[in-house]
């Protein structure tokens, strides 16, 4: 089904949802659950989705050495790390999940139903679900599958980084793009959580896989490298076509403020203090009190059920327009309609949706770090040819590297990244410290998100802080200098 399809039947589904009057709040879940598993991301024939095998290899799966946390995950795993004897073992002994992702890596989808009644029993088991509405209740989604999606990208961190080490460079380079193409996948999905985790996780994978080339470049052919950069990494596609805006919050929105209204469509000011004053509290409970009475308060001035509905969907369709225009359209220095949406008429609308805006930053984020990998590779194999970096980008097009790759998100007038060959010891200042880029090294980097140019002198991951360093490999130069583990 082609995604206008998806759309339209979603679209049908929520008018179906927003028609209905369930008796009960089971009910109103069980329907949810329905429009979630008719969208996009889950509805396919079996064969296409990957995450049967997937969780299959995950349950055979030894545990990993040391709990998945900010000391252990696929951002701190490489070969100079204390422990990795371990790390390693733990790879070397789990190849089941390896043989895997490499089966999966062709699938179009992830395909994870968020009715966990229609999974295995063995999964539900195992936690491995997207559990919406948990308790009954659409104010408790959570996703618990994510958990062995971040232990299956340590994973294929590691054994990628024991097979550079064993001397099998194709087996690693197979294996950290077939975990690069299984987290893409997972980009996919339906609710604003699961893409920000995954988006986030995929990042990782493609600044691991610029350490592999540069760490490894020696044992890298130009035939590898292109074979990267041209015929594999492009069509990751996170651009406005491809990395879609979730859909599920809105479906989960629409029937939270369903459930607050009375048959007559007015706030039910008891349904409303107990629906958002949860909601409002979650991160502070001691509020919870203060927050009811405020919510019986709003409910007296609210508008009515359609016209909430309304702004709901005029939000969505406004953060839609902007995923689709092109960056730095005129149209996205207008005010969003969530930002022009008065916080007490529309409290309900507020409270029961995500805020999408955050995504628009991150996805430019991983345009930039997709597309800057492929020329990484590009230079690589440019330099195993002819035994020098490139005088200037353009001349690694066609032969190693696709033209369309080499454009930074961060710059407002669709210029490709900036490139240069040093002359000169470069320092380079990160937030873990300063770094130096060695004289005859080339330097490839973004603008970053103040849209300018500081030839890579001050460098952050997200480019918030100057810069984005892409080549060399800022994580690699940094643990080079004892800045981290």
């Amino acid at each position: 089904m082609t995604h206008t399809a998806h759309a339209l039947a979603a679209a049908a589904a929520l008018v179906s949802l927003a028609a209905a009057v369930p008796a009960t709040a089971a009910e109103t879940v069980e329907e949810v659950l329905r429009v979630l598993d008719r969208t996009r991301s889950v509805d396919a024939s079996k064969e296409s989705k990957s995450y049967p095998v997937i969780f299959d290899a995950y349950l055979e799966m030894t545990p990993p050495p040391m709990p998945i946390g900010p000391d252990f995950n696929l951002r701190t795993i490489h070969p100079g790390m204390s422990d990795w004897t371990k790390v390693s073992g733990w790879a070397e002994s789990n190849g089941g999940m390896a043989d895997a992702l490499l089966a999966v890596e062709s699938k179009p989808l992830f395909g994870l139903p968020y009715n966990a009644n229609a999974l295995a029993s063995r999964y539900r088991e195992a936690s491995l679900t997207a559990e919406i509405g948990a308790g009954g209740s659409l104010r408790d989604n959570r996703f618990p599958y994510l958990d062995a999606i971040d232990v299956i990208a340590a994973y294929a961190t590691a054994e990628s980084y024991r097979r550079f080490e064993a001397g099998n460079t194709q087996g690693g380079l197979d294996l950290a793009v077939a975990n690069i193409f299984l987290l893409r996948q997972c980009c996919d999905r339906e609710f604003l959580a699961e893409v920000m985790h995954t988006v986030d996780l995929l990042n990782g994978a493609l600044t691991n896989l610029r350490d592999m080339l540069y760490t490894y470049r020696d044992t890298i052919s130009p035939d590898q490298c292109a074979d990267l950069a041209i015929a594999k990494l492009p069509f990751l596609r996170p651009d406005r076509t491809r990395l879609l805006i979730p859909e599920g919050d809105r479906v989960v929105s629409e029937a939270l403020i369903q459930e607050v209204f009375n048959s007559r469509g007015q706030p039910d000011r008891e349904k409303f203090a107990s629906t958002f004053a949860e909601i409002q509290s979650k991160t502070t409970p001691l509020t919870r009190f203060g927050a009811a009475r405020r919510w019986r308060m709003i409910a007296d001035v609210h508008d009515s059920e359609e016209a909430a509905l309304d702004r709901l969907r005029l939000v969505y369709d406004d953060w839609w327009r902007r995923w689709r225009v092109e960056e730095y359209d005129p149209i996205l220095d207008i005010p969003t309609q969530f930002d022009r949406t008065n916080p007490v008429r529309y409290a309900a609308v507020i409270y029961s949706m995500q805020d999408v805006q955050r995504l628009f930053d991150l996805r430019d984020q991983l345009v930039a770090q997709a597309h800057a990998t492929a020329m990484a590779a590009g230079l690589v194999g440019y330099q195993s040819f002819y035994g020098n970096y490139p005088s200037s980008s353009d001349k690694m097009y066609a032969q190693f590297v696709r033209k369309r790759s080499d454009r930074d998100p961060f710059d407002t007038e669709f210029l490709p990244f900036k490139y240069r060959v040093l002359s000169e010891r470069f320092p380079v200042d990160t937030p873990a410290g300063r770094i130096f880029i060695e004289s005859e090294q080339a330097i490839l980097y973004s603008k970053g998100q103040d849209h300018q140019d500081d030839r890579g002198s001050v460098t952050s991951a997200d480019g918030a802080d100057g810069d984005i360093v892409f080549w060399p490999p800022v994580q690699t130069l940094l643990r080079e200098a004892g800045r981290i583990d």
